[in-house]
């Protein structure tokens, strides 16, 4: 008789792809990553200076919200709507 081990499925994450570029060395390439990431390694130069090329954004039409600060840019969080301008995390 043989044992037959099983894997445990993976949570599903959500993620997020684009392009991204390293501040380090100016190396671009096409990244995917988990939700609230916000740096990442760059495969050229391996130092951990990766950042998103564009920000995410809502899709036409959904509603748009503004930071007291008066910024529409949020980076998505697990912990929620961090504002890329003042890094305070909206409630609603």
């Amino acid at each position: 008789m043989s044992v037959i081990p099983f894997k445990r499925p993976e949570l599903e994450q959500q993620h997020g792809a684009g392009q991204a570029f390293c501040i380090g060395c100016r190396h671009e390439w096409a990244a995917a990553a988990p939700t609230g990431t916000t740096q990442m390694e760059c495969p050229a130069c391996h130092a951990h200076l990766g950042r998103w090329k564009f920000e995410f954004y809502p899709a036409e039409g959904q509603m748009v919200r503004e930071c007291g600060c008066g910024n529409q840019l949020f980076y998505l969080t697990p912990d929620g709507h961090l504002c890329a301008n003042c890094g305070i995390y909206q409630r609603y």
